[in-house]
């Protein structure tokens, strides 16, 4: 028996956010549908120890990101570099800010937001800590139709919506992680899809709620399904042109190229909850049917950064519209930073910036891991890194983007050549 095999041992735990009343209104949130939680997964083998720690949050800065590792270190004893932070990226919870940052009338508040999330990381991280026993890892691979390709093409350019004969990943990466009784002390869903079915949806009342929206949903259901000692993490996919099937808002563009909203307010919630089942069912469909093993390979990460073509982002996003005659202007370089995470048999390629599901697609593809899963908002946040071919058509997450044309399929072919390089992973 080797090493790793001998000493691998995993933890899991979980914890709520806690929003007090007296907190809101913040960030244009005025109450809470559904708690946050922050969910942390501790692998060891003995020589290295690995922390996965994924927030309830659209994004995480990189003064958070510090915070986050700093604390996962204090409590965890987890070393900073091996300490993957992962936005779930659900679109309806506060930014978490510097104080310098914020608005001067919510500066107080932000400061209690971030003492909120520092807690519950520190808790849900000693909960991990407390529970680590020997385990057992396994990978599959299932299939869920709900997310549908955002760009649609209209009189005036490319715009938001939803395409059904657009290019999708319908691909459900499934890590299940067993402890020696069988019982699974964690459970691994990556998938392309952005969790943002009540995104800018507000109440008929006219202020916005609190969601983990169908994240929360599907990880919620996840961990009813198995019960005490589980503990489901979404890992956001190749998601930057994956929206929700459905959405409580539903944009159109009228005759004179201008985007006009309609909301079903409180009614969204349904939906999101209709998803997150959906994504959930498939899930633990694919996780009933893995059979766990003793990995064979130590626990690795690898950092890296590639890089790329840059350009200038939009002034606004208020000023972006549909058009054909968008002007992309160069920026020099810039440096896109990536992880690469193996566990067992399985590999987390992760990357700062929203990928499109295309992209995802052929780095999977590419990789010489079947078990590979492309994770995105990881270890920060960087907007969209839109294929080529999105520039050509002048798509929003080609003009929304500090990224120029070609910095997707840069940082692909990089990460490849890690996975391909023997001894690297």
């Amino acid at each position: 028996m080797s090493p790793a095999e001998s000493s691998f041992t995993a933890g899991a735990g979980k914890a709520e956010v806690r929003l007090p009343d007296s907190l809101f209104p913040l960030d244009g949130f005025t109450s809470v549908h559904d708690p946050l939680y922050v969910r942390v997964l501790v692998l060891d083998d003995g020589r290295t120890r690995l922390a996965l720690t994924v927030l309830d949050q659209t994004s995480v800065s990189d003064e958070q990101l510090a915070r986050t590792r700093e604390t996962v270190h204090r409590v965890g004893a987890v070393d900073p570099p091996d300490c993957l932070v992962v936005a779930s990226h659900t679109f309806s919870a506060p930014h978490v800010l510097p104080p310098e940052r914020a608005p001067a009338a919510e500066r107080e508040r932000q400061v209690r937001l971030a003492d909120a999330v520092d807690d519950a990381v520190a808790r849900a991280t000693a909960e991990a800590r407390r529970t680590l026993r020997p385990a057992r890892t396994g990978f599959g691979r299932g299939s869920c139709r709900i997310a549908v390709q955002r760009d649609v093409a209209t009189p005036h350019g490319w715009w938001l919506g939803a395409d059904d004969a657009g290019p999708t990943d319908d691909g459900v990466g499934v890590v299940r992680i067993d402890g020696a009784d069988g019982h699974p002390v964690a459970v691994l869903v990556n998938y392309a899809v952005q969790p943002s079915v009540m995104n800018g949806s507000t109440t008929r009342e006219g202020g916005r709620q609190v969601t983990a929206d169908l994240a929360g949903a599907a990880t919620g259901r996840i961990e009813e399904r198995y019960g005490d000692g589980t503990v489901a993490l979404f890992l956001v996919g190749a998601a930057g042109d994956q929206a929700p099937y459905l959405t409580a808002v539903r944009t159109t563009v009228d005759d004179g190229g201008t985007p006009r909203r309609t909301d079903a307010h409180e009614g969204g919630h349904l939906l999101a909850e209709l998803l997150g089942e959906r994504l959930a069912e498939e899930a633990v469909r694919v996780a009933d049917r893995i059979r766990t093993t003793l990995p064979t390979t130590p626990l690795r990460v690898v950092h890296d950064r590639v890089t790329v073509p840059a350009q200038v982002p939009p002034a606004g996003l208020h000023a972006l519209r549909p058009s054909r005659r968008y002007a992309f202007t160069p920026d020099g370089t810039t440096e896109a930073p990536f992880v690469v995470a193996r566990i067992g048999e399985t590999v987390l390629a992760g990357v700062q910036a929203e990928l499109n599901a295309r992209t995802g697609r052929a780095l999977r593809e590419a990789s010489p891991f079947p078990a590979t899963c492309v994770v995105t908002m990881v270890n920060g946040a960087a907007k969209y890194m839109a294929d080529a071919d999105a520039y050509d058509r002048i798509t929003y997450g080609a003009m929304n983007s500090r990224y120029g044309k070609g910095a997707a399929e840069a940082v692909v072919a990089r990460i490849v050549e890690v996975l391909r390089t023997p001894g690297a992973v």
